[in-house]
C-alpha cells in the first residue's frame, strides 16, 4: 500500500512477493545536499555567466534534505534562475569567448585520447566507489576517512597511467575518463569536508564525535587550490522561527 510501484516492479521482474517474503533493507546514498558554491539569490557562481541549480548547486539544505524538496529546488530555482540568466545574457554586448579556456579544454580531450597506459578507466571507476562506499558511509570515523583519503590518493596515482581508447561503438571511455575525474574531485571533497566536521549534525554522522559543535554550525565550502573555508549561516529569520516546530517521525516513512 505505500509502496506499489516498488511492489509491482518486483512481481514483474519476478523477484519477490513483498506481501510474502521479507524484503532486505540496507541503507543507501541517493541524494546529494552539497554541491557546486552559489549565491542565495540567483544560484549564480564565482565563474561568470555560470549557475547551477538541484543537486549539482549548493546551500539550499540544512543539515538533512527534506522529503520532497528535489522537485521544489528545481521548479522554485529553475525560474529564479532562468530569469537571472536570461537577464545577464542581455546584458551582454558581445558574447565573450576565452581562447584560453577553450585551449585548455582541447588539450584535456587529446591528452586523454593519446592517453595508452595499462590503468582501466571503469576498474578505477569501481575502485572510488568501493572506496567511497566503505570509508564515507552512514557512519564515519576518522580513521576510516583517512584512510579513505590514502586509498583516493592511490587511485588519482594510478590515474597518471589510464589508457583511453575509443572504438566503433563510439566515444565512451573518454565520457568514462571525464566522469572519473570528476569523481575523484567529488570524492575527494567529500571525505576532507566530513574530516574537518567533527560532529554529528543531521545525516552526517560521526561515531567518533557523536554530538553536534555549535562552532560548526557552518557550511564547508572546499576548493583544490584552497582546501576547507568556513562559511558562516546567518539566522533563521523571525518570520520563518515562529512557525517552525518538531515534526513526529513515528509511523512515517523516513529519508
Amino acid at each position: 500500500n505505500r509502496l506499489p510501484r516498488v511492489y509491482q516492479t518486483l512481481l514483474d521482474l519476478q523477484m519477490l512477493d513483498i506481501t510474502r517474503d521479507p524484503i532486505e533493507v540496507a541503507p543507501t546514498a541517493h541524494y546529494s545536499m552539497g554541491g557546486v558554491w552559489v549565491r542565495p539569490e540567483d544560484h549564480s557562481t564565482d565563474v561568470r555567466g555560470l549557475y547551477a541549480i538541484g543537486e549539482a548547486s549548493s546551500g539550499l539544505h540544512g543539515a538533512n534534505r527534506l522529503g520532497g524538496n528535489s522537485l521544489i529546488e528545481l521548479l522554485v530555482y529553475g525560474r529564479i534562475t532562468g530569469r537571472a540568466a536570461a537577464a545577464y545574457a542581455e546584458s551582454l554586448s558581445a558574447q565573450p569567448r576565452s581562447a584560453a579556456a577553450v585551449a585548455q579544454a582541447r588539450a584535456e580531450v587529446d591528452g586523454l585520447l593519446a592517453a595508452d597506459g595499462p590503468e582501466n578507466v571503469r576498474a578505477l571507476q569501481r575502485a572510488v566507489r568501493d572506496t567511497m562506499t566503505e570509508h564515507a558511509g552512514v557512519v564515519r570515523d576518522e580513521e576510516g576517512l583517512r584512510t579513505g583519503l590514502a586509498e583516493l590518493t592511490a587511485i588519482e596515482k594510478r590515474m597518471e597511467d589510464v589508457g583511453v581508447h575509443p572504438d566503433i561503438a563510439g566515444f565512451q571511455d573518454l565520457a568514462h575518463a571525464f566522469d572519473l575525474k570528476a569523481a575523484v574531485l567529488a570524492a575527494r571533497a567529500t571525505l576532507e569536508a566530513a574530516l574537518e566536521r567533527r560532529e554529528t549534525r543531521g545525516c552526517h554522522n560521526r561515531g567518533d564525535y557523536p554530538d553536534m559543535d555549535e562552532e560548526l554550525r557552518v557550511n564547508l565550502v572546499w576548493s583544490p587550490a584552497t582546501g576547507i573555508t568556513r562559511e558562516s549561516i546567518p539566522p533563521v529569520p523571525e518570520e520563518i522561527a515562529s512557525l517552525m516546530e518538531e515534526v513526529p517521525t513515528d509511523g512515517k516513512l523516513q529519508e
